[in-house]
């Protein structure tokens, strides 16, 4: 009889058996009929039948199912089934309910009785005795037949025992299992019975750990339970506004404009980079803003005693800017657009270079400058989603940043070039845009 033919009778003939059993929760064990070389020997195979019965009942846990005429097919096959792995008498275990299976035979040679007995693990999926005893038909056959299925039955109920191991960080904390003590961690194996159980762990000076958890039939289960100092855990339990949302990268372009008319240079193509994290509607981070690759290009014409001359004295302005921004959203997603206002802080650097142009070449005075000044502002924009990780944000804002100097060029009465010192306001505004990635650390 092949397996599968095994595994496709099983569940439709036990059936009835199976609720039973799986009802109750209780061990089930079927104990198949003796098979016997000759009909003299029937009393002889009852009285083993009934040994056996004795031992597996001693054991409250266990339920016995005697064989009949329709269960017994399922199994008659005994020599197949002795043959199945481990993965096959497993699933006999869960396609019928039952955890152990009891056959025999038994022949006679003289006086000498040879009683086979064979007994079947399903819940572990092993074959936990094959073997056979011999000799004359009495109490100490029967005794030495008792003892092995004795074993066997005590080995089934062991099998769903069960445990829980309880430990804890700091140690020799009391626990409590279902509100009744049961000593101090840590506590390896304890039998429990399978259920819900309510945990406590405590200790002085520690906050309690408490768990519920659900043990199921022969579980061994582990609880750990990490109890914190109660200043510890006041901290840990309070929350902070300041919870990371995203990690943003800009870079964009702006034209910035200041009151330069005195040098006919007034707007110029100014870079930003820029990095901010998200702190629900804060964002703070910081600005690079630079204009090395398009400086300004500036001229003045100046003056003789006798009146406005044509010709022009040349230099270049270049400007950079280090800033920590901060933003806040007045408006955050609302249908894929978000308003902000933010501010800067910071200091700007400027840099000029004049070209002497004149009828005379003044080489006593540096004409060279660069200035570093305090940088604070605002700016107010908005951002365009362009999927959950790109943003398009157009900005407009302004800075304060100080004072910048230059020299201006004049002539005296005889046309030799002077150099005055004058001074200029570095404050400016500026517009444009930018493109941002948006690396968010939470779920969007």
């Amino acid at each position: 009889m092949s397996f599968n033919r095994l595994a496709f009778i099983v569940p439709l003939i036990v059936l009835a058996h199976v609720s039973l059993a799986d009802g109750e929760k209780g061990v089930s064990v079927y104990n198949a009929q003796f098979t016997v070389s000759s009909g003299q020997l029937a009393y002889l195979s009852e009285s083993i039948v009934s040994a056996i019965n004795n031992q597996l009942l001693s054991f409250p846990e266990i339920k016995i199912y005697s064989a009949d005429s329709k269960i017994e097919s399922t199994f008659q096959d005994l020599n197949q089934m002795l043959r199945l792995d481990k993965v096959q008498l497993l699933q006999i275990r869960r396609q019928t309910g039952f955890d152990g299976f009891v056959a025999g035979s038994l022949e006679q040679t003289g006086q000498e009785i040879f009683v086979k007995l064979h007994l079947v693990d399903f819940s572990s999926g092993r074959i936990y005795f094959n073997d056979q005893f011999e000799g004359k038909f009495g109490s100490g056959l029967l005794e030495s037949i008792e003892k092995q299925v004795r074993a066997f039955a005590n080995t089934l109920i062991h099998y769903y025992d069960s445990t829980i191991t309880i430990t804890s960080e700091p140690t020799n904390a009391d626990v409590n299992v279902n509100g009744h003590m049961v000593g101090k961690t840590p506590i390896k194996s304890l039998d429990v019975t399978d259920g819900i159980l309510k945990i406590k762990i405590d200790k002085d000076g520690y906050t309690p750990y408490q768990k519920e958890v659900v043990v199921f039939r022969g579980q061994r289960t582990y609880v750990h339970g990490h109890m914190y100092d109660q200043i510890t855990e006041h901290l840990l339990n309070k929350k902070s506004p300041w919870k990371l949302d995203s990690m943003n990268f800009s870079i964009g372009t702006c034209m910035q404009w200041q009151n330069w008319s005195e040098i006919n240079a007034e707007t110029g193509n100014v870079t930003n980079f820029r990095y901010t994290s998200k702190f629900n509607r804060w964002e703070l981070g910081l600005e690079v803003s630079t204009a090395m690759g398009s400086s300004w290009h500036a001229n003045q014409k100046f003056e003789t005693y006798l009146g406005k001359d044509s010709s022009t004295n040349e230099f270049e302005i270049s400007f950079s800017r280090f800033c920590l921004i901060g933003q806040f959203n007045l408006v955050e997603k609302l249908n894929q657009f978000d308003l902000y206002v933010g501010a800067q802080l910071g200091y700007a650097s400027i840099h000029s270079s004049q070209y002497n142009l004149g009828w005379y070449d003044l080489s006593d005075n540096n004409l060279e400058g660069r200035y570093v000044n305090a940088v604070i502002g605002g700016e107010i924009g908005m951002r365009f989603y362009l999927g959950t990780a790109l943003k398009l944000s157009p900005f407009i804002g302004g800075n304060f940043a100080g004072k910048m100097s230059y020299k201006h060029k004049t002539a005296n009465y005889w046309g030799e070039a002077m150099y005055n010192t004058k001074a200029l306001g570095s404050d400016h505004v500026y517009f444009g845009v930018a493109l941002t990635y948006s690396y968010w650390s939470l779920g969007k």
